[in-house]
Order: structure tokens, then C-alpha cells, then sequence
């Protein structure tokens, strides 16, 4: 009996409950749209609601459920502004360019996006000193990878537990932009107003602007 319910769950009702999310989470698009124009993303928001105009985006929790891989639906220049702390760093990078030239597509002309993410720079100067940049209690449990060796921290940075994707410094984080079509892209300093507190000692800031 059990084999039979299974085998209908995954046949039939799992594709329906797809459906009617996708469904859902399109006529949330739709009223973004419509109704609150200057449109402002933030995007890999976990489960963040936005607030101050904002509009967040992530796979659950935020105010719209979407997988940022398979683009941002929205018209060709209707959002003003676009932000993102720690998402890029989970993105290979083909997948990377694809986001970033997905979102200068939907931005306005003179539209800004900024974004943070991990300065892999610190953990690789540490290795090469033989220094910690991280304790092990400051660490995200999951991702540790302690064989007693300093590059250890290093492996940390660059797979997080099979999450993270990309290593970024501040060179290749400005020119991600350019080379994704962005008209300039420049290194930024920590704003309070938006960019997490917790994150500020390891992460390094960009605004481009299409």
C-alpha cells in the first residue's frame, strides 16, 4: 500500500503542488509590477522580508519564492536598484555572469547593483602566514574541515560544505561587472544602512551601475 501512495505522491501530486506554487509565485511577480513601482530587489535574502520599498527574493522565505538560476521575471528596465550580500559566492561561474547580465537586462539605465560577498583574499593571506583567520567556534559547523592542517581554512572558504562556488577578492569582484556589460564597477565601503553587521569583518563591498 505504501509503495502505491509513494508512487501517486510522486506521479501526481508533487506536479500539481509545483504547479500551483509556480503559480502563486508568478502573480506575485505580476503585482510587483503593477503596484509598486520604483522596483527594488534583494536577492538571495534567505528568509528576510523586505522592508523600506524593498521587494526580497530567495528560494523560500522572502517575499517571493524563486530560483534565481532560471532568471528574474521581469520586463527589460523596470527595477532601480538590485542588492545582494553573500549570494554570488554560490554560484559557478557561468552561472554568475548569467545573474549579473539577467539583472543589468532589468535594470533601468543608470540603475545600481550592489553587492557583498566573502573576501577569500583574508583566509588565503592567513594560510600563507600561518595564521587563523577564523576560530573553530566561529566557524559554520557544517562546512569545518579540521585534518590539522592550515589549508583546512582555506577548503572552508572555498567549498562550504558543498555550498559555495566562486572565491572572490577585490579585484575579480569589480571586474565580474564589467565583464557581465556593466557601464563601471567599483570597490564600496560598508554602508550600515543595508549590509549586515555580523558579515562586515570578512566581506568586501561593490556598486555597479548599468
Amino acid at each position: 500500500m505504501n509503495t502505491h501512495i509513494n508512487k501517486w505522491l510522486k506521479i501526481v501530486a508533487v506536479p500539481i503542488v509545483k504547479f500551483f506554487r509556480h503559480q502563486i509565485e508568478g502573480r506575485k511577480w505580476d503585482r510587483l509590477m503593477r503596484n509598486q513601482p520604483p522596483i527594488k530587489l534583494e536577492l538571495g535574502a534567505g528568509g528576510k522580508k523586505g522592508t523600506n520599498g524593498w521587494t526580497t527574493i530567495d528560494l523560500g522565505g522572502a517575499d517571493i519564492a524563486h530560483d534565481l538560476r532560471h532568471g528574474i521575471p521581469l520586463k527589460n528596465e523596470s527595477v532601480e536598484a538590485i542588492y545582494s550580500s553573500h549570494l554570488l559566492e554560490h554560484l559557478n561561474h557561468k552561472q554568475l555572469v548569467e545573474l549579473l547580465q539577467e539583472c543589468r537586462r532589468v535594470l533601468v539605465k543608470g540603475g545600481t547593483i550592489r553587492a557583498s560577498v566573502p573576501n577569500s583574499r583574508l583566509y588565503i593571506d592567513c594560510y600563507l602566514s600561518g595564521k587563523e583567520f577564523k576560530s573553530k567556534s566561529e566557524m559554520h559547523q557544517p562546512a569545518i574541515c579540521d585534518t590539522g592542517s592550515r589549508m583546512d581554512q582555506i577548503n572552508y572558504i572555498a567549498y562550504m560544505d558543498e555550498e559555495h562556488r566562486y572565491l572572490f577578492d577585490e579585484e575579480n569582484l569589480v571586474n565580474i561587472f564589467l565583464i557581465s556589460g556593466y557601464t563601471d564597477s567599483s570597490l564600496s565601503e560598508y554602508d550600515h544602512t543595508i549590509d549586515p553587521e555580523d558579515r562586515r569583518y570578512e566581506s568586501i563591498y561593490c556598486v555597479a551601475r548599468k
